[in-house]
């Protein structure tokens, strides 16, 4: 099977992006435990289809797919999700029937692994994304702080070191300014994991086997001055024709009502006023070099960064790379309506911005074209601008692990008294949610499914704010929050039936 010719001419305008973008029959299959980070996409790329483990939209989306034949042992884990799909018949049929003779089905996934490369090989499928090796190194904090650093794009002031014990972390520190209130992170893993602060001998105490060895060799970490902040991230795509750079946004961490994880994240906001236009400038200025300097290594398609802005001096830092499709990229490829600057009024759909996943999707296509940046952030601003949408990602809360008998449907909900959650229809995706008591549930998890304390089942939509100036969540989120996890209903698994599973998991090495 051979991919089909992109068009001869070169495309010019978005006008003729759009076009191309929604008209191509090139099959692309994101391949994922839930659609939720790429959901839209397919309004304005025509070719493009969801493969998850489970549906849902309990058959209603004309372009997804969930394989009916998943284990009563599913896989877990994201990278087990992925391989199995990619393994599963059902799935390899799905994609056969929906890809055009002459085509080569294109695949889309966020984490992924050697294996998942190997498959798509033998499956004849193109993997439209970083390679593994690269993406592995690109990852590390030290390589991500090392190319900032060369690109002008600065992290918080640190060092990149080993220590022996805490008398070593501390001269250390000394020497380099650092004060004694530090930050310590780990190359590789989730900032709510492999993020920990110091500021005594009890304290590192607690995370020394982890930071200085343990006896073993120590680990290269990255120390760094801990500082006043306040936590954004921005998508960015890089092309051929330079880096597209998304929303910035204000990250929603840590919070223990969804989240067990400190420092783990769980959503993102925009709203008027989240970040002076002067910060803001600077923030995108920060990612355009930085991703400059990250396709110079080879890297093409979308990434996520991590900003930390200095609130005693205003300084904008490089916080972390996600060399991957991010959770922030639901917030990213919001699409919006551009408006008419004369009149103010809403445009046709045929003006809608383009998600950002659209520039990877264009860079990869084989099509040749340009792209006038200064057009495409002004179309963005004038589409996101002045909008409020918060994205709150949902866990199991309850400590008992269950299998799910009731779980709430996708849709479109209305906001009442109380943070109550009234189902309206079962729409498709979060697009044309308009109005602040409208919020929008993309279930990720629904009846039959086993959850535990911490796994995803979903996540929220508002066109609300979700967190206070000073980060804690409003009163308005708070409500909300209960009010949904209250529509799902569950029977706790019997103890003999979770040891066989665990049991299970460990002989299958997940």
């Amino acid at each position: 099977m051979t991919a089909a010719q992109p068009p001869r001419a070169t495309l010019r305008t978005l006008d003729e992006i759009k076009t191309y973008l929604a008209e191509s029959p090139q099959p692309i299959f994101y391949i994922s435990r839930s659609a939720t980070n790429l959901l839209g996409v397919d309004r304005v790329v025509g070719g493009f289809r969801y493969v998850t483990l489970s549906d849902s939209w309990d058959g209603a989306h004309p372009n997804a797919f969930a394989p009916t034949n998943v284990p009563k042992l599913e896989p877990r884990g994201n990278l087990n999700v992925v391989n199995w799909l990619l393994a599963n018949d059902q799935v390899q049929a799905y994609i056969r029937r929906s890809t055009p003779a002459g085509y080569t089905p294109q695949v889309v996934i966020s984490m992924f692994d050697e294996e998942s490369e190997r498959l798509c090989r033998e499956l004849g499928y193109e993997l439209i994304m970083p390679p593994v090796r690269l993406r592995e190194r690109l990852d590390s904090k030290i390589v991500t702080t090392q190319i900032g650093n060369d690109a002008g794009a600065q992290s918080v002031p640190n060092i990149l070191t080993t220590v022996s014990g805490w008398d070593d972390l501390r001269e250390q520190a000394a020497a380099a300014g650092l004060g004694d209130d530090l930050v310590v992170q780990l190359p590789y893993g989730d900032s709510g994991r492999t993020t920990f602060f110091v500021t005594s001998q009890a304290d590192f105490d607690r995370v020394a086997g982890e930071i200085s060895g343990g006896g073993s060799a120590a680990p290269e970490i990255k120390v760094m001055r801990r500082i006043n902040h306040r936590s954004f991230a921005a998508d960015a795509v890089i092309t051929r024709a330079g880096t597209v750079v998304g929303p910035v946004l204000r990250e929603i961490t840590g919070h223990p009502e969804l989240t067990q994880y400190k420092g783990g994240w769980a959503g993102s906001e925009l709203y008027p006023g989240l970040i002076s236009e002067q910060t803001r400038q600077r923030a995108v200025s920060l990612v355009q070099r930085f991703s400059d300097r990250l396709a110079e290594e080879g890297y093409r398609g979308t990434l996520g960064i991590d900003l930390l802005v200095d609130t005693d001096s205003g300084e904008v830092y490089l916080g972390e790379l996600n060399p991957r499709i991010t959770g922030s990229a639901s917030h990213s490829n919001l699409q919006g309506l551009s408006t008419t600057p004369a009149t103010g009024r809403e445009a046709t759909d045929a003006q809608t911005t383009l998600p950002m996943f659209a520039y990877h999707v264009l860079e990869y296509s084989g099509a040749d074209f340009e792209l006038d940046l200064d057009e495409i952030q002004a179309e963005r601003g004038r589409a996101l601008d002045g909008q409020t949408w918060s994205t709150l990602v949902i866990q199991h809360q309850r400590p008992a692990t269950e299998r799910t008998d009731v779980a709430p449907r996708t849709g479109r909900y209305r906001i009442g008294a109380g943070g109550s959650l009234e189902f309206l229809s079962p729409d498709l995706d979060w697009q044309e949610i308009d109005e602040p008591d409208e919020a929008f549930w993309f279930r990720s998890s629904g009846p039959g499914e086993i959850v535990s304390r911490g796994v995803d089942i979903g996540m929220l939509i508002t066109r609300r704010r979700s967190q206070e100036e000073h980060h804690a969540l409003n009163a308005e989120t708070k409500r909300l929050i209960p009010s949904l996890l209250g529509k799902y209903e569950g029977k706790r698994l019997p103890t003999i039936q979770l040891y066989w599973r665990a049991g299970l998991r460990r002989l299958r090495g997940e």
